[in-house]
C-alpha cells in the first residue's frame, strides 16, 4: 500500500511538473517574442551584434520567472489536474479511499519548495543576471553613454537632524565632486558651515580640498579658517550611495534594498515605495502556495469545455490577483491603505477563497 502511494505521488509530481516545463516554456517564449518584435526597430537601428540579442533574452528569461511563475503554476495545475480529472482518474484515486487532501499533497509539498526556490533565487541569483540585462539594454541596445551613469547631479544627504551637506557635482568612478557643503544647524540656526572647491573620496574617508570653515554663534560670524585640506568625518556614505542605479528597488536584492533603506533613513531620504516593496519579497513567492489552493479543487471536478475551460479560469484568476496586487501595491507606496494591506491583502482574501474552494470540494 505505501509503495502504491508514492508511485501515485510520483505520478502526479510528475505530471504536475512536466505541466510546469511546459507551461513555463511556452508562455515564457510567448513574451520573449512579443518583446523582441518592440525592440526590434533598436535591434536594427543600432545593429546590435546577434549574439548580445541572445545573452540579453538569456537574462530576460530570468526576468520572466521571476515575474510570472505564480501565474505559471496556477495554469500548469489546472492543466494537469483537469486532464487526470476528464480522464477519471481523480474519480479512481478516490474510489480507492484517498481524499482530494492526500491526492494533493504531494503538489502542496513540491509548491512549497518552489517558493522557497522562488524566493531564493528571487533575491540572490536574479539580481546580478538582471543588472547585465539592464546594462546590455541601456549601453548597447539602447547606446546610453556609460559616462553619464558616473555623473551625478545636485547630491543632498542628511548626516543627522540639522547636520546635511550637498554636492553639485560627482564623479563616481574617478571619485571626486566639485562644490561641497556641509551644514550643521542648532535651534534651526546655522552654527558651522564648511564650503569646498573639491572633494575627494580615499581610503573610505572623504577630504574636502581648498575650502573655508566658519562657525557662528547666534547667527553671526564667529570663527573664520582656511584649509588646503580637511578630513570630513561625518559623512559615512560611500561613492556607491551617491551613485544612480540602474532599474528599480524591486530589482534589487533584499540585502542591497536593505541597505538602500537604512541610507534613506540615515540622510533624510523618502523610502516608503522601498519599505512596501522590501515586504513584497516575503509576500510574492508565496503566491504559487495560494493560486494552487484554488486551483485544485476548481481542476479536479470535470466539466464542460474541459481543459479550454480550465484554462480560461486560470487566466482570469491569474489576472484577478496580478490586478488587484499592484493596484494595492500602488495604494500602499501612495499612502492610501496601510503597508501591512497593500502587501498581505491579495495574498489572505485569496488564500480564505482557496481554503473555502478546498473545504467544499467533494472529497
Amino acid at each position: 500500500m505505501v509503495t502504491s502511494i508514492k508511485k501515485l505521488d510520483r505520478y502526479l509530481l510528475r505530471y504536475f511538473l512536466s505541466s510546469l516545463v511546459v507551461v513555463t516554456l511556452a508562455l515564457g517564449l510567448t513574451i520573449v517574442i512579443i518583446n523582441m518584435v518592440e525592440e526590434l526597430r533598436d535591434f536594427i537601428d543600432h545593429q546590435v551584434p546577434i549574439l548580445s540579442i541572445l545573452e540579453y533574452y538569456l537574462y530576460f528569461g530570468g526576468w520572466i520567472v521571476k515575474s510570472f511563475l505564480p501565474a505559471f503554476v496556477m495554469l500548469a495545475a489546472l492543466f494537469s489536474i483537469s486532464i487526470l480529472a476528464r480522464r477519471q482518474e481523480i474519480l479512481a484515486m478516490k474510489a480507492s479511499g484517498r481524499s482530494l487532501y492526500r491526492i494533493a499533497l504531494p503538489l502542496f509539498v513540491a509548491t512549497a519548495l518552489i517558493c522557497v526556490g522562488h524566493f531564493y533565487y528571487n533575491e540572490y541569483v536574479f539580481p546580478p543576471a538582471n543588472q547585465k540585462r539592464l546594462e546590455i539594454k541601456q549601453f548597447t541596445i539602447e547606446k546610453k553613454s556609460k559616462v553619464a551613469m558616473t555623473k551625478v547631479r545636485n547630491i543632498y544627504r542628511q548626516i543627522d537632524p540639522g547636520h546635511f551637506y550637498t554636492i553639485a557635482h560627482f564623479d563616481t568612478e574617478r571619485l571626486t565632486g566639485e562644490n561641497l557643503r556641509v551644514y550643521k544647524t542648532e535651534n534651526n540656526q546655522l552654527v558651522e558651515l564648511i564650503t569646498a572647491q573639491k572633494v575627494v573620496y580615499d581610503k573610505f574617508l572623504w577630504t574636502a580640498i581648498n575650502g573655508y570653515r566658519r562657525t557662528f554663534k547666534d547667527g553671526i560670524k564667529d570663527t573664520f579658517e582656511e584649509f588646503d585640506s580637511l578630513y570630513i568625518g561625518a559623512i559615512k556614505d560611500s561613492p556607491q550611495d551617491l551613485a544612480k542605479r540602474l532599474g528599480k528597488p524591486e530589482d534589487m536584492g533584499i540585502e542591497e534594498l536593505r541597505e538602500y533603506i537604512d541610507l534613506m533613513k540615515r540622510t533624510g531620504g523618502p523610502y516608503t515605495r522601498e519599505s512596501v516593496d522590501l515586504k513584497l519579497k516575503y509576500a510574492y513567492p508565496l503566491a504559487s502556495f495560494i493560486v494552487l489552493l484554488i486551483s485544485i479543487p476548481f481542476a479536479a471536478n470535470p466539466r464542460k469545455g474541459g481543459v479550454a475551460v480550465s484554462f480560461a479560469a486560470g487566466a482570469g484568476f491569474a489576472l484577478v490577483y496580478f490586478v488587484l496586487f499592484r493596484s494595492l501595491q500602488s495604494a500602499a507606496y501612495n499612502g492610501k491603505v496601510p503597508e501591512f494591506v497593500g502587501v498581505w491583502g491579495v495574498n489572505l482574501l485569496f488564500l480564505a477563497v482557496g481554503i473555502i474552494l478546498m473545504v467544499r470540494a467533494r472529497k
